[in-house]
């Protein structure tokens, strides 16, 4: 920096040189933090929202496009029947299915096959798999010998209706040998 009467200037030709380059570094690097500041403090403008002309607009835009892709496509030999579906990022936007099942209701109903598990092969059987699911149970229970008996069944039943929410008429046992 060179001083000239009573203000101070920068020399950029000196910090350009070899002596000077970290300087100049401190210099860039302190004049992107400014900006970077200044972005930060400076009010954002909120995106415009969309009126009703322009989905509709939009509406009809995605329906040529889709129309003009179907017939460029239909002329594709092998191509076969055709159906196009465009979404456009700024149209609206159609969910056709959803996961409404939670992390923490899965982990529930995890915890519960793996307890009816467990006790069902406390009983004596070689092996059990048990899926909950949307209020059914579902068991696969491997036996080593004879054919289940309903006395085991009812078994099976009670451990299910203990461990879990789901009722009688929703469980299923399915016997392996």
């Amino acid at each position: 920096m060179k001083q000239r009467g009573e203000g101070t200037t920068f020399d950029f030709r000196a910090l350009l040189e070899k002596q000077n380059r970290t300087r100049l570094a401190v210099v860039l690097g302190g004049a992107a933090m400014l900006l970077l500041l200044l972005s930060e403090l400076l009010p954002a403008t909120p995106p415009a929202e969309p009126s009703a002309a322009s989905a509709s607009q939009a509406s009809v835009y995605r329906e040529q496009l889709e129309a003009q892709l179907q017939d460029l496509i239909g002329q594709i030999d092998g191509a076969g029947a055709t159906t196009v579906m465009v979404t456009l990022e700024t149209g609206e936007e159609t969910v056709y299915a959803t996961d409404t099942q939670s992390g923490q209701t899965q982990s529930q109903e995890t915890h519960a096959e793996n307890e009816i598990e467990t006790m069902v092969k406390a009983k004596g059987f070689a092996d059990c798999l048990c899926f909950l699911q949307s209020g059914r149970a579902d068991l696969t229970v491997m036996t080593s010998g004879d054919a289940l008996t309903a006395a085991q069944v009812a078994q099976i039943r009670d451990i299910v209706l203990s461990k879990s929410s789901v009722t009688a008429q929703n469980i299923t046992i399915v016997e392996v040998k």
